[in-house]
């Protein structure tokens, strides 16, 4: 009875991982839609309390958040350009918790969104050195 019970106990909870990988792939940029980018030389700053659900995931969550309702309260612009924080915490017994962080950005819009000419995917620096991250020479 014990023997059965033991063995019972030891195969009745199986942990089962999985892993899986990716494979990398040579690919090249065969077209490509670039934009102009219209900034605001008005600089606007915002600041938020962040609530737990937020902080839970970390610092960079925090941040993102901050700039989304920056952009929104700013009229809905679609990037914050020289994004700058400033964060107030709070030391607890056994962490930190955000109470305050103000971000002050200039908001940007993407317009005129076409593709690029034949006259940049001729130029073999484009082509080979910038998709490698190599510096012009």
């Amino acid at each position: 009875m014990l023997l059965a019970c033991v063995t019972f106990a030891l195969t009745s909870c199986i942990t089962t991982v999985k892993t899986s990988k990716s494979a990398d792939t040579k690919g090249q940029l065969l077209s490509a839609t670039v934009a102009d980018l219209e900034v605001s030389p008005v600089r606007v700053s915002y600041s938020m309390a962040p609530s737990k659900e937020i902080q839970r995931a970390g610092l960079a969550n925090v941040k993102q958040a901050a700039v989304r309702e920056c952009l929104e309260k700013n009229g809905n612009a679609d990037v914050l350009v020289d994004a700058e924080y400033t964060i107030e915490k709070k030391k607890t017994l056994f962490s930190r918790r955000i109470n305050l962080i103000t971000v002050t950005g200039h908001p940007a819009r993407y317009r005129n969104y076409h593709s690029l000419d034949d006259s940049v995917w001729s130029n073999r620096w484009f082509r080979t050195g910038y998709q490698n991250g190599i510096t012009r020479p």
